[in-house]
This record gives structure tokens, sequence and C-alpha cells, in this order.
């Protein structure tokens, strides 16, 4: 059984480029893929200018006011592209305290008689380029190098898992490939509360994809990811590294040896002061989400993994994340994508997939009353 973690493990990107260096890559990624969940990667290949222009244009985006943000309010784009300000999502029924700009890979929209969760598929929304100079450039050109790493990624986790390298190809690499960033600016919470006291950034849950690719952008101590005992770890901001982290679709892919860890956004007045005392801004987050295509079917996602590599699993891991999509792979990935986004987003599901969410929300409150039960159950037995 693998022992608790108690922090995020650091693998350097340099240490898979060179053919005398990547065995040692290779482990450490194993050992943060089926132990925490989560690792900082040390020198990702995305340009420090790149990584610095995004967070300026973006930063300049949340500081407009609020009617020029909402012209491209994401209730307006069936494809769940564009600015959603704070409050408007949920996770797990509690309204998440950010603000957030969704820009997806461009592609045509599909028609009517496509299954309804291509309806993710489409354009983004943009404000004119004299009202947010450079934002879209930024943004475009920090996806395609996020999306280049993230291409290499699919090789090097199979190469950790011991698979051929092209094993997960089948399943992201397709017609509808279906990645997109997630922009975050978290507010300020008010000073005059005492340091400790938490505000809901966003609250627990575990990613749906493949893997996430998150670039804090300012110094805030936010992140927290939850250990196998169900303590709380934070995940501060190092220089010059990205935080990776598994999702549902990966645990799924290798029947549960790579784990998905809850984590959490933790706003504390605390995290508010910079060095020397400065205190900090808005926190900026930027999460890109590496997903698998539309149409995987769970026949799709069957992997042939060693006896060796399946006895890695884990057995007996706590997380207080929502249950209600456990058996979501039972149709395509498609489906559980656009289950999981309309209920983060209530209004646009009502707007343009009711019938749908009506009965994701249904789903959710049966799971909800069903964890209840168990909690009481076990209280009671103890």
């Amino acid at each position: 059984m693998a022992a608790n973690f108690t922090h995020i493990p650091l693998v350097d990107y340099n240490d898979a480029i060179s053919p005398a260096t990547k065995p040692h890559f290779l482990s450490a990624l194993r050992n943060a893929l089926v132990d925490v969940g989560f690792f900082y990667l040390l020198n990702p290949p995305i340009r420090v200018d790149i990584r610095e222009k995004l967070a300026t244009t973006t930063g300049a985006f949340f500081d407009l006011p609020l009617e020029k943000k909402l012209e491209v309010d994401v209730v307006n784009s069936k494809h769940f592209r564009g600015y959603a300000c704070s409050g408007s999502e949920k996770t797990a029924t509690i309204s998440d305290q950010r603000e957030t700009l969704t820009v997806g890979l461009d592609a045509p929209t599909h028609d009517s008689n496509s299954p309804i969760y291509y309806g993710l598929e489409g354009p983004n929304q943009w404000l004119p380029e004299e009202t947010t100079p450079g934002l879209r450039k930024a943004v475009e050109v920090y996806i395609e190098q996020t999306q280049a790493l993230a291409d290499e990624f699919i090789v090097l986790i199979a190469e950790a898992l011991d698979l051929h390298p092209t094993t997960f190809n089948k399943v992201l690499q397709r017609k509808y490939p279906m990645s997109n960033l997630r922009i975050s600016a978290y507010p300020r919470v008010d000073p005059s509360m005492p340091t400790e006291t938490e505000v809901q950034g966003v609250g627990p849950h575990k990613d749906g994809s493949f893997l996430t690719y998150l670039l804090q952008g300012t110094e805030h101590s936010s992140l927290e990811v939850q250990n196998k005992s169900g303590t709380w770890i934070s995940a501060p901001p190092i220089p010059n590294t990205l935080v990776v982290n598994i999702g549902r679709s990966l645990e799924a892919l290798t029947q549960g040896v790579c784990v998905a860890t809850t984590h959490r956004v933790n706003l504390k007045p605390s995290q508010y002061i910079g060095a020397n005392d400065i205190p900090l801004g808005k926190r900026l987050s930027f999460a890109y989400f590496q997903m698998l295509a539309l149409d995987v079917t769970q026949e799709d996602m069957k992997v042939e993994l060693a006896p060796h590599i399946l006895a890695l699993r884990e057995n007996d891991v706590k997380s207080d994340a929502e249950t209600f999509l456990a058996d979501v792979y039972k149709g395509a990935s498609g489906e559980a994508l656009l289950t999981t986004l309309i209920t983060s987003y209530p209004e646009l599901g009502r707007r343009w997939y009711p019938e749908l969410l009506t009965k994701a929300l249904k789903q959710q409150h049966e799971a909800k009353i069903l964890d209840d039960a168990n909690v009481l159950r076990k209280a009671q037995a103890a």
C-alpha cells in the first residue's frame, strides 16, 4: 500500500528530453501518477514571455466593467465558450467565487442530427481587439504551446506505465479532440475577516480530464489537494512550473491505477499578502483541460495493463468530492463532459440543454441522498 502523501512531488521536464535522464523522469512520473495524482512540472516547454503576456492581457480583461465582459457571456454560447461572472458556476451545488473566461479549440458547429454532445464544438467568443489589445493572440499562442506539451504527455504517460507509446492515441488524437483553457480570476476576500476564514473559490472536486495543466499566474497559495486520509495539502505556486493533475478519464483508462485526486481553491485573507507584506490583487489561474475526444466509448477505453502495473492500484482512498458521475462512462465521453458542464452552469443548461439538465440534477440529488445516508450509517456504527 502506497504511503500517504504530505506534499506535491516535483518532476523536471528537462529530464524527459535526455536519454540518460529519461528513465529517472518516467520513474518519478509513475510515482506521482499512482501515489498522488498531482505533480509540479518544472521547466515546461512554454515560453516565459508567453506565460507573462497571458497573465497581463487576461488581467486587463477581468478589470473591464461587468457590462463589457457580459458581451461575451458564456450563457450565449451552447459551446460553453465565454465569460462567466462570480457565483454563476457551481461545484457540488454550491456557488464558486470566481470569474472565468473559457476558450476552446475553434471548430465548426454541427447540425441538429448530430449527437447532442457535439454542441460542445464551435467558435469562441471574443471582444473587439481595440477593447482587449493582444488578448486573443496571447490566449491562442498559449493554447498552441500547451497542446503541444499535452501531445507529448500522451506518450510519456504510456511509457511510465510500461505501455506502447501510442496506447492513448485512440482516445485523444482522433477526429473530434476536445481540450479547453479555463482562465479564472478570484476576487479579493474581505480583509477585515479573520485571516484564516475560508471562502470557496472552487469547491472540492475531481477533474474529468485526461490530464489538467495549471499555470498559477499569481502568488496566491490557494490551491489545495486532499490526501488519502482527507487532509488538505497546500500546492503553492513554484516559479517556472505548471501543476499537472490526473483526471477521471485517465483514472478510468487505467482501471484506477492512476488516481484522480480531489482538490479545491480555498480563499483566505492570509493568502492575499505577498512578499514584503505587499497586498496581492486578484488571483489568476489558467487551467488547460486535455479531454478525451467526444466520440470515445467505453469499448474504446479498454487498455491492457501489465500485472505489475495493476498491482500498484490503491483500493482505499478517501474523497469527499461528488460521486454522482461515478458510472458516467457507460456512454460516449461527450455525454459525461456535457453533463458535468450543465450542472456547473445551470443557467446555460436551462437555456440550451433543458431536458438533459433536469435528468442530471435528479441524478445528482439522488446521489446526495445516498451519500448522506452512508455518512449517517457510518456515524451510527462508530
